[in-house]
């Protein structure tokens, strides 16, 4: 798996944007990096890796790389992720970001998606 996130950063940082890093900087976001990706970048790397929970949970375990938690919530495999795992998930969520994507991107594929409510607007 090393090698796999090797590869993510080094995708990362080839569409990196300065502008966009610094403007999300500015306006408070809590990562030590970020890469300033637009989401349909983060969309397009997602498409050329398979759904993976480990793959997945490495990613947002990388909690201070934005792009990171964005890419994790396209890779955590629909079939195999559970109730607790989405309430932990939750639980860990850093910015409005991050939450938004983990419900469009996964929690709304789940069966049990009506447990876990939009109640943050």
């Amino acid at each position: 798996m090393t090698a796999t996130l090797q590869n993510i950063k080094k995708s990362f940082y080839t569409f990196r944007n300065g502008v966009i890093s610094d403007t999300l900087r500015k306006a408070g976001m809590p990562y030590k990096v970020i890469f300033g990706l637009q989401i349909p970048q983060i969309a397009d790397i997602a498409r050329s890796l398979e759904p993976s929970g480990e793959l997945a949970d490495a990613l947002w375990a990388d909690s201070e790389v934005r792009e990171s938690r964005i890419l994790a919530c396209y890779l955590f495999p629909h079939d195999t992720t559970g109730p607790d795992k989405v309430r932990e998930l939750l639980e860990s969520v850093r910015t409005q970001e991050e939450r938004d994507m983990l419900y469009f991107r996964l929690i709304r594929f789940l069966p049990f998606a009506n447990k876990f409510p939009r109640n943050d607007r």
